[in-house]
C-alpha cells in the first residue's frame, strides 16, 4: 500500500514538473510593461506603442511549448517595433538542446540566418549593467532593417526583446529601454 502511494505521488510531481508554467501575468501600467511572475518592468521608448499581440498573425508553429509572448509595440502603423517572449531554460526542442543561457541564444540566432535574410552582424556582446543585470546583444541588419535581439536570464527563463527599426538611432532608443528595465522581488 505504501509503494502505491509513494508511486502516485511521484507520478504527480513527474506530471507537475514536465510542463513549463506559463510566465504571463504582465499587464501595462502607465507606460510599462510589467511581468509579476518574472519579476520585472520594461518601459519602452515615446517611438513605440502597445500592441495587441493577437494581431501579430504569427503561425502557431512559430512558438514551442516552452515559448511564451509575452508583449509587443510598435512604431505606429509601421511594422517595426519590439516583441518580448519568456524561453524556458534547458528544454530541448527541435533542432536544438535547449537554451542555458543569453549567449547560446544569440549564437543560435547567428547561426540561424540565411543567405536570403542579407543579414549582416554588427555587434555581439554579453554585459552587465550598473544595476546587475547581465544581457547578449544581438545587433544587426537583416535586408537592411536595422535590427536586435537582447536576452537575459529571470528564473527558469531566457527572456528576448526582438526590435527591429526604420533607422539606426529608432533601433538604439529601442535598445536603450531594453538594457534599462527593472527587476523586480
Amino acid at each position: 500500500m505504501r509503494s502505491a502511494i509513494l508511486a502516485i505521488i511521484l507520478s504527480l510531481l513527474l506530471l507537475a514538473g514536465g510542463h513549463a508554467q506559463a510566465p504571463n501575468h504582465g499587464h501595462v501600467a502607465a507606460n510599462a510593461y510589467v511581468n509579476s511572475d518574472l519579476k520585472f518592468s520594461y518601459a519602452w521608448p515615446a517611438i513605440l506603442k502597445p500592441y495587441d499581440t493577437k494581431l501579430l498573425n504569427l503561425p502557431k508553429s512559430a512558438f514551442n511549448s516552452h515559448e511564451f509572448f509575452l508583449f509587443s509595440a510598435r512604431q505606429g502603423k509601421e511594422p517595426y517595433g519590439v516583441i518580448v517572449l519568456a524561453e524556458k531554460l534547458n528544454v530541448v526542442f527541435p533542432h536544438a538542446r535547449g537554451f542555458r543561457d543569453g549567449t547560446e541564444f544569440v549564437d543560435w540566432v547567428v547561426r540561424g540566418f540565411q543567405p536570403a535574410q542579407h543579414a549582416v552582424v554588427l555587434t555581439k556582446k554579453h554585459f552587465t549593467t550598473g544595476d546587475g543585470v547581465t544581457f547578449d546583444q544581438l545587433v544587426y541588419t537583416e535586408n537592411g532593417v536595422a535590427s536586435s535581439a537582447t536576452a537575459t536570464r529571470m528564473g527558469n527563463y531566457l527572456v528576448v526583446f526582438k526590435c527591429n527599426a526604420k533607422s539606426a538611432a529608432d533601433l538604439a532608443a529601442m535598445n536603450r529601454s531594453v538594457v534599462e528595465l527593472k527587476r523586480g522581488k
